[in-house]
């Protein structure tokens, strides 16, 4: 690591774990344009913001750049209760007619950090099961005011109502081999309609959320499903790791090793175990199935993190997409070769079953973009 990178991580782990950063690491010239940089593309910038207030006046960023974080840390907490309200507006709506609605990542993981209101926000995530799907979205259809374009996937119906983003979830997930996935949908129908579930009040509302073992390999599978797709944020490392700090009593390490390999995932699983250890400082004790072999592995994961910043989006390549509809399809098309490519080594299987998927939908696509298919189809 270059020294900015060393001041990131430093200044990271404080604002996760609180304590003081290192005064030496930060005596002399400090280049913080690269350490906000950094803070910006993997969307940690409010994370960063306390452990930045404990450096003595004279070591901290210069002055636009504190008036910055200050900006940033508003909006954040604005976010948050805006979320909140909503959360405490929608989920009622579902519940009067019958639909238990399961709120996934988002609000239900930022009451892991020391702060919660540092964490950057995202959109709300309630996943209601097949059955409840249409009814569910039905009803958020006519729930407040659109406030921007809508859209439906295999995985979610995309809703911006007033000022959120709410997606309404059939499946939690999808793994890109069949015969895994099929295992995967079963386990989380059981896992997300059984009586394991937890609670969490939201503005004096009763939310469900999801069980400890499955919520610890879901919120590392959603970081690994974006790290394979084109790029993953340190804030979806964070709430994993700040989710296995908080329940690390509760989770079941047999039963998680056992989930792992049966989705394939117990390789990708220790190679983002080792950086969660050294770069995030996640104590090992707390590291379910840890194993320091894979520190080689784990490096370029980082870089290549480091590289792309939050969903690839600073990604070079990917930043510099034509605006031509079949332009931009061929853009995406030679970016994502590339990154898999970049990546294939170190994740053989799931490279190649992301890759064969990516092709088969993009296609797929093409062909429904192309016939005027329009949102909603239920």
């Amino acid at each position: 690591m270059n020294k900015p990178e060393q001041q990131f991580f430093a200044l990271l782990r404080c604002g996760l774990w609180g304590g003081l950063p290192d005064k030496g690491l930060f005596s002399g010239a400090t280049d913080w344009d690269a350490i906000l940089a950094m803070a910006t593309m993997q969307t940690v910038r409010g994370i960063l913001f306390d452990a930045v207030m404990e450096l003595p006046a004279g070591l901290q960023p210069p002055a636009q750049w504190m008036r910055e974080l200050h900006r940033v840390v508003i909006r954040i907490e604005q976010s948050h209760e805006l979320l909140h309200r909503r959360i405490a507006e929608v989920v009622p709506l579902l519940q009067s007619a019958g639909i238990r609605p399961v709120l996934l990542k988002g609000q239900g993981v930022a009451r892991n950090y020391p702060n919660p209101l540092r964490r950057q926000c995202g959109d709300i995530d309630l996943y209601v099961g097949e059955e409840d799907y249409e009814k569910a979205c039905r009803i958020v259809d006519g729930w407040g005011n659109v406030s921007g374009k809508e859209s439906e996937s295999l995985k979610h119906a995309h809703f911006r109502r007033n000022g959120v983003v709410v997606e309404v979830h059939r499946i939690a997930e999808r793994l890109y081999r069949p015969v895994l996935d099929n295992r995967f949908q079963v386990w989380t129908k059981k896992q997300l309609s059984g009586s394991t579930l937890k609670v969490l009040n939201v503005k004096g509302v009763d939310i469900f959320l999801p069980p400890v073992n499955f919520n610890v390999l879901y919120i590392f599978n959603h970081a690994y499903h974006h790290f394979l797709c084109g790029g993953v944020g340190l804030r979806q490392l964070c709430d994993w790791v700040m989710y296995l700090n908080a329940f690390s009593t509760e989770i079941d390490s047999c039963q998680l090793e056992t989930d792992l390999k049966a989705f394939g995932l117990s390789r990708a699983w220790r190679i983002f175990g080792v950086l969660a250890v050294n770069e995030l400082g996640l104590p090992e004790e707390k590291m379910p199935l840890y194993s320091p072999v894979h520190g080689r592995q784990s490096r370029k994961v980082l870089e290549k993190i480091l590289q792309s910043g939050n969903f690839g989006q600073y990604a070079s390549r990917r930043m510099r997409r034509p605006k031509g509809y079949f332009q931009g399809k061929w853009h995406s098309l030679i970016y994502m070769h590339t990154h898999l490519g970049a990546i294939v080594l170190l994740f053989p299987k799931d490279v190649v079953a992301y890759y064969s998927y990516f092709l088969y939908n993009g296609v797929k696509q093409v062909v429904l973009d192309k016939s005027g298919k329009q949102y909603p189809a239920w």
